[in-house]
C-alpha cells in the first residue's frame, strides 16, 4: 500500500474544531507522519490567523500539529479580502498566493482531499 497523504481544506472559520480533530484522528489511526498532512485555509477560515480572532486557543492546537510536522497554509487572497495583514499571521503558518492552487498542487502530488 502506498503512503497515505491528505490535504484538508477549511474555508469556514467555525470548521476549525472539526478540522483539528480530524487531523489528530488521521495521524493517530493511520500512523502516517505529520509531514504527510497539509491543511489549507481560505475564505473565512483565514480569520483564525487574525489578531482580532477571539478563538486564540486554536492557534495553540494548530502549533501543536505543526510541531508534529503538519503543514498549515493560508491563502493570501483570503487575507487581503479580509484586511488581515500578512505580518500578523503566525510564523508557523505559510502564506500561499492561492489556497485553491495549493490544494490542486497537493492533489497532483498524490494527496487525498478532505473538505473540512
Amino acid at each position: 500500500m502506498s503512503e497515505l497523504k491528505l490535504v484538508f481544506h477549511v474555508n469556514e472559520n467555525d470548521r476549525w474544531p472539526f478540522t483539528i480533530r480530524s487531523v489528530d484522528a488521521f495521524l493517530a489511526e493511520s500512523g502516517a507522519p505529520g509531514e504527510n498532512v497539509t491543511v489549507v485555509a481560505n475564505g473565512d477560515a483565514v480569520r483564525t490567523f487574525s489578531p482580532m480572532d477571539v478563538e486564540t486557543h486554536r492557534l495553540g492546537r494548530i502549533k501543536g500539529l505543526v510541531e508534529k510536522g503538519v503543514g498549515f497554509k493560508v491563502c493570501a487572497i483570503g487575507l487581503e479580502q479580509r484586511h488581515i495583514k500578512p505580518e500578523t499571521v503566525p510564523d508557523f503558518v505559510e502564506i500561499v498566493p492561492s489556497g485553491i492552487v495549493e490544494i490542486a498542487k497537493r492533489q497532483a502530488d498524490g494527496y487525498g482531499y478532505v473538505k473540512a
